[in-house]
């Protein structure tokens, strides 16, 4: 309602999660849809989400899409001319964020001209890296933009404003956001902090990696940030697990050779239709914990690697992870930050598991999901790349979270693969932390992070730490207008399927002797009133009723109390509509007006310089083009008119 009364045309949908974001989206975009203004939609999400969007816009809004990757783009460009853009064939595309993002993609993607641009999950595409750099190219050429985030603020200001700037052209950002304890379906969950208390050989494996640390901080110097960053991440490895830091340290012994390095192999893009991350995969080693002294460094690692190893075989959080599988007999899912923690824990479980991480096919995602939903497997073990968008709630209520990450929304998202709308029993989440190695000071960071968030936009609490009750500033209240759009909804769609092909009104006899009653002599007439756009499009309907005497003809209901108000309103909301779309599609016009070609010069007998300038120049064009046509489009339809009342329904009390 916010955005269909002229309120804005960029929208953040920040509920909590589970609470329907996706349902919510799909309302907007069927809305946008029915006034003509949302042709073209483009859904980014990350890779494992596509086919849930697809079904939620089949089933529920009757809407068919089109998930666009690497082969369906081949398969269509076989079939059209070859100055033809294959984006501009699919009126409603679900893509993923990883494969849009990618330069020989993006410029076709973004010159495709969409009037809607969704971004699920859009906290993944905060900060400066490339999927952040791809969504704003996109929402800032796209008519309404609507981002999707249960968790957009993660203790970082910096990165959440960049958040909310996505696709502006100085317009305001509509917020909304719910939390959990507003739904009287709501459950409860319990958070359990288990300390767990390391072995001799853990504190032995940690004691060699603060010796390493002490080396590089000693050549670096302890306000080197890169080095800084670069052992806290080993750190975050060895919190994870022993033997994912054995998995890092080992792969930088295997470079520490006396020979020559040998040729640097290109890494190929396998992954060409985007359905892969390597978000979870085992980082590669930074060259600034390097030391000079190859010799000493060799030593070092060794010792460390050793350490780790003979760590890996007898792991304390992976004894307290057993003990919990023998506690809870029922459904749980298991997460790690890592690909190799998932593998070294599936290893050291004695039953049955499946795998969710980053470096799945779409094929072998949904085949791990079946095997979980269905009971095949009891224990789901997932990293940060399944932990969105997955609804789980009807399997399990169980988490267990086997390190604490660096972002606190991050176990947010993990525990909202079961703690959704339907969930029917308390759900318990279970954080392992380390009692003496360095995790605790990780807690206090993160509650320290949860604690900005909170007094920001109200962001929930994962740790259970009780930082403060949640205090989410007020909306302003619409609960009238709201409440008034529920029953004239309902009451025209009770008429609808009579009148839906035919524009003669519905005569009916009252049944009820009580109806008949209060009717006397009299007859009921219900009227639809309809204010259009400048394509004879509804923008706006009521529905009158009146009462007039059997005897006397039928008289459209022009005086009736109300109707003049309503109209009046109905056009003026119209009008406002049209015109914050009109003005930001004006502002994206005068965008792409700024955006110059940088002018070739071409050499004396080599004309491709020349050539591609041209191609440039014509992209430039057809986009800008393509976009004055769009607002010329929203201009015409913004010709509001009111029409005469309708008769649809004609109550009498007797034949």
């Amino acid at each position: 309602m916010a955005v269909l009364r002229g309120d804005g045309c960029r929208l953040l949908l920040a509920d909590e999660v589970g609470l329907g974001k996706t349902i919510q989206a799909c309302v907007l975009v069927d809305e946008l849809r029915a006034r003509g203004v949302a042709d073209r939609v483009i859904i980014l999400t990350p890779p494992g989400l596509r086919d849930q969007w697809q079904h939620e816009l089949h089933r529920r809004f009757h809407l068919d899409s089109t998930i666009v990757d690497a082969r369906a783009v081949r398969r269509r460009v076989a079939d059209l001319p070859p100055d033809v853009n294959p984006w501009t064939t699919w009126p409603v595309v679900i893509a993923s964020v990883d494969y849009v993002k990618r330069p020989e993609v993006l410029s076709s993607v973004v010159n495709a001209c969409w009037d809607v641009v969704v971004a699920d999950e859009a906290h993944r595409v905060a900060g400066d890296g490339d999927r952040h750099q791809a969504v704003k190219s996109l929402t800032s050429r796209a008519g309404y933009v609507v981002l999707l985030s249960a968790t957009p603020h993660s203790g970082d200001a910096a990165q959440f404003q960049s958040l909310c700037s996505l696709g502006s052209h100085g317009e305001r950002l509509l917020v909304f956001r719910r939390t959990r304890h507003a739904l009287q379906s709501a459950v409860g969950r319990r958070i359990h902090r288990h300390r767990v208390r390391s072995t001799l050989e853990e504190r032995r494996m940690r004691g060699r990696l603060d010796a390493f640390a002490r080396a590089v901080r000693a050549e670096r110097g302890d306000g080197n940030r890169d080095a800084w960053i670069a052992l806290a991440l080993l750190q975050k490895r060895a919190f994870s697990s022993a033997h994912a830091l054995w998995r890092s340290v080992t792969r930088r012994l295997d470079t520490l050779t006396d020979e020559a390095p040998a040729a640097t192999q290109l890494v190929l893009p396998l992954d060409e239709d985007g359905e892969v991350t390597d978000a979870d995969a085992t980082p590669p080693w930074q060259d600034v914990l390097g030391l000079r002294d190859r010799n000493r460094e060799r030593r070092l690692l060794t010792s460390l690697a050793d350490a780790a190893a003979i760590c890996a075989r007898a792991e304390s959080k992976v004894r307290v992870i057993r003990a919990l599988l023998r506690r809870i007999a029922e459904p749980l899912i298991i997460f790690t930050e890592y690909r190799d923690t998932l593998g070294h824990l599936a290893r050291q479980i004695d039953e049955p598991v499946a795998m969710l991480h980053g470096g799945l096919s779409r094929v072998e995602r949904l085949n791990a999901l079946e095997s979980f939903a269905r009971g095949r497997v009891r224990i789901l073990l997932a990293t940060d790349a399944a932990s969105e968008g997955l609804n789980l709630h009807h399997t399990c209520r169980t988490v267990v979270n086997v390190e604490l990450p660096w972002n606190p929304m991050r176990l947010e998202q993990r525990i909202g693969r079961v703690d959704r709308i339907g969930q029917t029993r308390t759900v318990h989440a279970f954080h392992l932390v380390g009692g003496e190695n360095g995790e605790l000071g990780l807690l206090d960071e993160l509650r320290r992070r949860i604690a900005h968030a909170q007094a920001d936009i109200g962001a929930p609490d994962p740790l259970g730490a009780a930082l403060n009750d949640e205090v989410i500033p007020p909306m302003p209240s619409d609960a009238a207008d709201v409440s008034a759009e529920i029953v004239r909804l309902r009451l025209r769609r009770a008429l609808t399927p009579a009148t839906a092909d035919d524009s003669r009104p519905l005569a009916v006899v009252a049944r009820n002797r009580r109806t008949r009653a209060k009717l006397g002599s009299r007859r009921l007439l219900m009227w639809e009133c309809n204010v259009e756009d400048g394509f004879n499009r509804v923008a706006a309907s009521t529905l009158i009723s009146t009462l007039s005497r059997s005897d006397c003809g039928i008289e459209p209901p022009v005086a009736a109390a109300g109707i003049a108000a309503w109209q009046s309103d109905a056009v003026t909301v119209a009008q406002r509509f049209s015109a914050v779309a009109v003005d930001r599609a004006e502002a994206i016009v005068r965008s792409i007006e700024r955006d110059e070609i940088v002018s070739m010069q071409p050499g004396l007998f080599d004309r491709r310089a020349h050539f591609a300038h041209a191609a440039l120049k014509a992209v430039h064009d057809d986009a800008l083009a393509a976009q004055r046509e769009r607002k010329g489009r929203l201009v015409q339809g913004g010709r509001i008119a009111v029409r005469p009342p309708q008769l649809r329904l004609l109550l009498s009390p007797r034949p």
